[in-house]
């Protein structure tokens, strides 16, 4: 009986073992930069998903840092795009941002431009729930957030 009651254990909890990895959120680790102005602003040109605006007020927020005594960059997101597509057997999500950087510094009658165009994809293929598909979305966001600090720190 204590066998039957192992082996009947044993097939239970096999059977309720998942197989398909867990899919976790990555985090960002964004690029430090610093400007050589005294002034900073965020622009954000059209509406973006929770997940991104919050990355991009935390990257901006923290990360983006002036050291200057005069004049002024304004940081602006021109353009987002996100579009979901069907894949064989999953699913694939594509993402776009496009930004400008416009560093004015009038007492010395200077001004420059950067700007930029960053993007990134994901793809959950066989069975796989809603919640999962919304971790490759967000964590494709980070990356999109990630590649556009990269982007923007071999521009200056």
């Amino acid at each position: 009986m204590k066998n039957f009651l192992f082996l009947l254990s044993t097939i239970l909890l096999i059977s309720c073992s998942s197989n398909t990895p867990v899919i976790s959120s990555q985090k960002a680790e964004l690029e430090i930069m610093t400007f050589d102005v005294v002034e900073k602003n965020l622009v954000v040109q059209q509406n973006l998903p929770d997940h991104v605006q919050i990355l991009i007020a935390q990257w901006f927020d923290q990360k983006v840092l002036t050291n200057g005594f005069d004049g002024d960059m304004t940081f602006t997101i021109t353009k987002y795009s996100q579009e979901v597509s069907s894949v064989s057997d999953g699913k694939r999500v594509d993402l776009a941002l496009s930004f400008k950087v416009f560093l004015n510094k009038p007492s010395l009658s200077q001004t420059k431009l950067i700007e930029g165009n960053v993007s990134s994809y994901g793809i959950l293929t066989g069975n796989f729930s809603l919640a999962e598909f919304d971790t490759i979305i967000e964590n494709t966001q980070t990356d999109l957030i990630v590649r556009l600090s990269r982007d923007l720190q071999s521009k200056i």
